[in-house]
């Protein structure tokens, strides 16, 4: 019986310095991602079905973005730091809505868009932003 109670207190010993050897000395993980803000300032029309559409976003609002954006002409207005995303959340989809961004990458070089299934697509040459989190700034 004595016996016994020493392997199971040994057996339990074992065990517990297992998991605790396996947990030291290893840091958290950590997602990297950076942040963005800006203005929602409309979207590609090319698809009928609009959710495949791109959204576009100025990425304007604060004062510490950075410029990975391009320059963009619509409706009369001109942008200067436009991204664009497939990614953003139908409740941000909204125009002059302030949004905070966090991103995994941006693509390095600037994306057209194919295969419209609308008559006259409007479409435009913007590098592309893939969204890790999504906010409404209020």
């Amino acid at each position: 019986m004595q016996h016994k109670i020493i392997v199971i207190m040994g057996n339990f010993f074992l065990i517990t310095l297992l998991i605790c050897s396996s947990c030291s000395n290893k840091e958290p993980y950590i997602i990297e991602y950076k942040n963005i803000k800006g203005y929602v300032i409309g979207k590609e029309v090319c698809n009928t079905d609009e959710t495949k559409d791109y959204w576009l976003i100025d990425f304007t609002y604060g004062t510490n973005n950075l410029k990975v954006g391009d320059t963009l002409l619509l409706n009369g207005n001109t942008y200067t730091n436009v991204l664009k995303t497939k990614e953003l959340d139908p409740q941000l989809k909204t125009n002059g809505l302030k949004v905070s961004i966090d991103y995994n990458s941006i693509s390095p070089n600037k994306v057209t868009t194919t295969g419209c299934s609308v008559t006259t697509p409007s479409i435009y040459q913007l590098k592309e932003v893939t969204i890790q989190n999504q906010f409404e700034i209020r």
